[in-house]
This record gives structure tokens, sequence and C-alpha cells, in this order.
């Protein structure tokens, strides 16, 4: 005759075996530790927003000195209220003195294209360098891609260097190189791929307690991503490359009527400061090395 304790024993064994049925593991069956990761598509959750310093608004005057030889050249001109510099190019201490001078600082970093030299360069495998790019010789356009592949090695890298914005101190990032739709050929990039590329990144900014630009695209502010957003809902402003020159000013206005910063650079066309100045767009005329402003060539003219 069964005893109470083997009746009870009996009882939860039943149970056990219903919570099988149920597609439950029991207490003798470990996982399937076989089951590879899902694929790292999911946007990380963003910080809470007053973590995040955001870009001045209206009428900023500002500089972008991204090719400086070194942090010893990067120097604002009076009066200016946000610098962009190159992460590798830029110390934690230097950034902290442009901070404490009251200056935004953005950390530049190349999100779509590899170069040779920096510290991080021999992280890239020859897989992702898709083309050579004719503008700047030695450098590859990538296969941003990559970013949504399980254990994707461009995210890794990409995430390390926005970690080492956040730790050198700059509020916000610039990630170079979002059109590798348009700059690789044979469609080996789509629109909508490069669009969820771009996405990406600025959720990785922000999941990393920074504020981001979109950097040029102006036909893209308006598409969405993956996630249903559109670029300019994304991204916290925009740094845009010769609208004047290419006529292409008007939707960086869109950014504006969002209550966000839009800014753009020159290099060989007159400024059209009237123009700037009634879209509300920030312009500067610049030499193209983008040198720091006490190296040779450093040129520099703001719309007032």
């Amino acid at each position: 005759m069964p005893t109470r304790s083997s009746i009870l024993i009996l009882s939860l064994l039943g149970a056990v075996g219903c919570a099988n049925e149920d597609g439950l593991l029991g207490a003798d069956e470990p996982p399937d530790a076989g089951t590879p990761p899902p694929p790292d598509a999911t946007p990380p959750p963003p910080p809470p927003t007053s973590s995040i310093k955001l870009p001045p608004v209206g009428k900023v005057r500002w500089d972008w000195q991204i090719g400086a030889a070194s942090e010893t050249t990067v120097v604002a001109p009076a009066g200016t209220a946000l610098i962009d510099a190159d992460l590798f190019t830029m110390s934690a201490t230097k950034v902290a003195q442009l901070n404490t001078a009251g200056l935004y600082t953005v950390c530049y970093i190349n999100a779509g294209s590899w170069q040779p030299g920096l510290p991080d360069s021999a992280s890239y495998p020859d897989y992702l360098k898709l083309q050579a790019d004719p503008d700047w010789p030695g450098e590859y356009f990538l296969d941003v891609t990559d970013v949504f592949k399980p254990n994707s090695v461009l995210a890794s890298i990409l995430r390390a260097r926005l970690q080492l914005c956040k730790q050198k101190g700059f509020a916000a990032v610039e990630p170079d190189n979002l059109q590798n739709d348009e700059n690789v050929s044979g469609g080996r990039i789509t629109t909508q791929q490069q669009i969820d590329f771009n996405g990406w990144i600025a959720d990785e900014a922000h999941a990393a307690g920074m504020a981001v630009f979109q950097k040029n695209g102006p036909d893209k502010i308006l598409l969405q991503d993956r996630t249903g957003k559109m670029m300019v809902e994304k991204f916290d402003a925009i740094l845009n490359e010769e609208c004047q020159q290419f006529d292409e000013c008007q939707p960086l206005a869109e950014y504006v009527s969002r209550g966000k910063l839009a800014l753009n650079v020159e290099y060989s066309s007159s400024l059209n400061c009237t123009m700037s100045n009634a879209l509300d767009i920030n312009t500067i005329r610049k030499d193209l090395p983008l040198h720091g402003a006490t190296e040779s060539g450093y040129a520099y003219q703001f719309c007032p």
C-alpha cells in the first residue's frame, strides 16, 4: 500500500509530466545548448532621454576639424558653440578641455568604410570590404548588412568605437559613410538595407548615451528603417556636405521644422548665406582636408 510520501512524489512527477507536454523542461531535461543565438537585429533599448545631451538648436556657430593631424591643432574659432573632431585623434583630456570651455563636442567615426592605419583597422576581415573608395585611396566601402548577422564583426567594432567616443567625453557622434547603397556598385546593398543600417547606428549611439547626427543623404531623411521610423526621427541632427553645390538644401529644413539642428559645409562654392539663413541651416565653408585650426591650409567662413 503506498504511503502518503510516495503518493505525493507520484503527484509531483505527474505535474512535471504535464509541464513537459506543454513544452516546458522537466528536471531531467537540460536546455538545448546547441541552439544558435538569434540574429543581432533587435535595436538596443535607449538610455533615459535625460542622460543624452542633445545638440544646440537655432543659430549655431560650429567648426569641423576631423582632418587635424593632432589634437594640439584642434582649436575652436572665437564664438564657436559646437566642434566636430576625430575619435582617434582626440584624447579624453582634450575633449574635457573643450567641454569645459562650453563647446558641444561631436565624435567623428567612419561607420560605413574601412580606413588603413587606425588602431582597430586590423580587426576588419576582408569579406567586409566590398569596393574601393575612388575618392580616398586605400579605403573601402563596407558590407553594412553584416551588423544584422549573428556574431557580427562589424557590429562589435562599431560598438567599441561608440563606447570609446563616450569614454572620451564626447556628447554626440557623427557616423560617416551612410550611403553605401549609392557607393557600392551592382546593387549589393539596397536602399532599404542602407536605411536599416543607418537606423541601427542611431540606436546604438543612443544606447551608448550619446546624441547622433545623420551624415549626408538629404534624399533619405524621410525614409523609414525596419522599425518603421524615419531617419529624421532616428537622428538628433544632420551634418551635410555641399547642399548648396548640389541644390539639395531644402530637405535639411525637415530637421529644423522638428526643432533639430541642421549643419552644412561647402568646399568650392561661394556661400549663399541668404538662402542658408532663410532655412535656418548653419552653413560654413571649409578646406576639404578639414585641417586643424592652427595647421597650414586651414580655411573657415561662417554664415553670420
